[in-house]
């Protein structure tokens, strides 16, 4: 039995240096920060804030990834 999921993370720099932190499997997960380190520790803070609001309102799936990524969140399923 699987006792976390995994979630892409892809990364955008803009013109300013800034990054951004998209999770292409949950819809509308975006972070952002100064460093990619930042961005990083954003995108999980965004992570468990939109898996437990899909869980309040019963909205769990989620999409496929298409590809396998490099750097990935291992959140943990209870239960």
């Amino acid at each position: 039995m699987k006792k976390h999921r995994e979630f892409e993370i892809d990364y955008f720099q803009d013109e300013d240096g800034y990054f951004t932190a998209q999770v292409p499997a949950i819809p509308g997960c975006i972070a952002s920060g100064k460093s990619l380190q930042e961005a990083y520790r954003n995108a999980v803070d965004a992570i468990e804030s939109c898996l437990e609001a899909r869980r309040v309102v019963g909205a769990m799936k989620l999409r496929k990834p298409r590809y396998a990524g490099l750097n990935l969140y291992r959140h943990a399923i209870h239960g």
